[in-house]
């Protein structure tokens, strides 16, 4: 279990210290930080020093989107996501540096369109800042968003062509957007530099947007079939660091204690599962 992420969306509405805890709880090694944890300097490094005391590290910044031109959020957007999404450039960057990050999430978070050749230049160019930073750069696809599924992030990600660029593949948007098989059988496991795991029902439950955000379920409460997915994944050379990202609203009902360990257990039934069906 030490490889694995709790990442936070788990537990979005909680502090980062109950994050923490939910953690340690489960036996996570890793855990990411949302830029809102650390609103300055001093924050970052004792979230940095709280992570380090109970033995977890921090992974990633998560997220960053102002890398795109003509940023512009949509009028009515809640201020918390607006805040989660805004941090601008250079704050971020010294967050995550304070923070000991070695990774960071990019996506594009209003649906906004944009010409293939301005998102490979743009990520390009993002790639290139973040590794003055020691920073790795997963790119996120969203079904809702201007890069709806993997096809083209990882044709972004390729056309850029950078060591520190690659892929987050999230098993929710995967699953609920246009899950090609040919196109996964084709991304080497190394340009995936991070997995998101959750479940969900077969039917989304609301908009898209309420479902990622609210009734995600643990893996194998829901109805999709993980451990088939999670073998294809495991069987890549290279794959990135996994994690869990459970969004859900009956979840975060539990202390935090109870949401890393149920999360944990889940984690283990799956990756059990999926490396048998491997050696089958």
């Amino acid at each position: 279990m030490d490889e694995l992420c709790f990442w936070a969306g788990t537990l979005r509405g909680a502090p980062f210290e109950a994050r923490l805890e939910a953690a340690v709880a489960g036996g996570f090694g890793a855990i990411s930080v949302f830029p809102t944890d650390c609103p300055d300097l001093d924050r970052a490094r004792e979230i940095r020093a709280l992570c380090e005391q109970r033995g977890v590290r921090v992974t990633a910044l998560d997220p960053f989107t102002r890398w795109l031109p003509e940023w512009q959020p949509p009028e009515r957007m809640p201020d918390d996501l607006l805040a989660l999404v805004g941090c601008g450039e250079e704050e971020f960057y010294a967050r995550a540096e304070a923070l000991g990050a070695t990774s960071m999430t990019v996506l594009e978070p209003f649906g906004t369109v944009f010409p293939t050749e301005i998102l490979v230049s743009s990520f390009g160019a993002l790639c290139d800042r973040a590794a003055r930073s020691g920073l790795r750069v997963h790119l996120e696809f969203t079904p809702f968003s201007g890069i709806p599924d993997l096809s083209l992030a990882w044709e972004v990600v390729a056309a850029a062509d950078r060591p520190n660029g690659g892929l987050v593949f999230d098993t929710w948007h995967y699953l609920r957007g246009r899950p090609d098989p040919a196109v996964l059988a084709a991304v080497p496991g190394a340009s995936i530099f991070v997995v998101q795991v959750s479940d969900a029902a077969s039917e989304p439950a609301g908009t898209l947007v309420e479902d990622t955000m609210r009734h995600r379920r643990l893996p194998g409460d829901g109805d999709w079939d993980l451990a088939s997915l999670m073998s294809v994944l495991l069987a890549k050379p290279g794959l990135g660091q996994i994690g869990i990202e459970v969004l859900s609203e009956d979840l975060a009902a539990f202390a935090p204690r109870e949401v890393g360990v149920r999360c944990a257990r889940a984690m283990r039934e799956l990756l059990g599962q999926a490396s048998a069906q491997l050696l089958a």
